[in-house]
């Protein structure tokens, strides 16, 4: 039988986990909105929208 391990490494543990969910699904969920943009916006204007909403996420402070 195993050792239980300590709450405080559980709690750290599920955090880990819980960031790297959250860190996969946004992903996903932005490569399904481009996808959507592509399937009724040209290429180039597609980029042209995702490049601004980069340009005012850097300008966030």
């Amino acid at each position: 039988m195993r050792p239980k391990r300590p709450a405080r490494e559980i709690d750290q543990m599920a955090e880990h986990e819980t960031a790297a969910y959250l860190r996969r699904a946004s992903i996903t969920y932005l490569e399904c909105c481009v996808s959507l943009m592509m399937t009724h916006l040209q290429r180039e204007e597609v980029a042209t929208i995702l490049e601004q909403e980069a340009d005012m996420l850097r300008r966030l402070d």
